[in-house]
């Protein structure tokens, strides 16, 4: 097909056009379809889920300490009382046995604070634990959400520049003679429709061309378009 070298180097320009459209649709669809994100979301899920299970560990210790608070509130209450019996009674038999009974208390008034000296170890471990795994969720929710920030300005960015190159590809087909163009987009249906011709290697699939295609392209007018025969696309000597 006949084209002048202006012709074939605005085609030219129009395929340059077209290729940075096509990267930038491709940054685009990687930047929108969250494919980046899904293992830090994933990794936020079993953060949530670690966080839940510390709280409730947590939750279970401080109920554990809550009765056994009770339980020897009781005892204690129960001391109190037989102490008060016991200054009161004029009975030695009756003293004698609230005695006994008050140290049977003492020893299990011992035995709930040594309990809950136990569990008082086991809430200050839980809630270590569980403000080590929250510190940990909100540094990797900051993080995220940091990164989607960023993520969606670059969004923003390819698409502004998208629509200017969409701009710029109009105009550069504006310009284009009519056939020209159609047999450009016919070919770009199919690949790339037009590169330069590097000394002997196709622009387009980036192939060496053997020494007689080499040939017969020279060979050709410089007002015509050739093709490389292994992709199809127009070369522009």
């Amino acid at each position: 097909m006949k084209a002048s070298v202006q012709q074939q180097q605005d085609l030219l320009g129009l395929g340059d056009i077209d290729l940075e459209i096509s990267r930038s649709k491709s940054a685009l669809g990687a930047s929108t379809n969250g494919a980046a994100f899904v293992e830090l979301r994933s990794r936020q899920r079993d953060m949530a889920a670690d966080l839940i299970a510390a709280r409730n560990a947590l939750d279970s210790v401080a109920l554990e300490l809550t009765r056994a608070e009770a339980d020897l509130e009781l005892v204690e209450q129960r001391i109190a009382k037989d102490l008060v019996r016991l200054n009161s009674t004029n009975s030695a038999k009756d003293a004698q046995g609230i005695q006994s009974e008050l140290e049977s208390l003492q020893r299990r008034k011992s035995d709930l604070e040594d309990a809950e000296l136990a569990i008082l170890e086991k809430k200050e471990l839980a809630q270590a634990n569980f403000d080590d795994v929250l510190a940990t969720k909100n540094t990797h929710d900051a993080e995220l959400s940091e990164l989607e920030s960023s993520n969606e300005a670059a969004v923003l960015k390819l698409r502004s520049g998208l629509d200017l190159l969409v701009t710029k590809r109009a105009q550069q087909a504006s310009k284009t003679d009519v056939e020209l163009l159609a047999l450009y987009e016919k070919k770009l249906a199919r690949g790339t429709a037009v590169a330069k011709l590097n000394i002997n290697e196709c622009g387009a699939c980036r192939i060496g061309l053997g020494a007689t295609a080499l040939a017969e392209i020279h060979a050709k007018p410089a007002d015509e378009f050739v093709t490389c025969p292994e992709c199809q696309a127009l070369l522009v000597r």
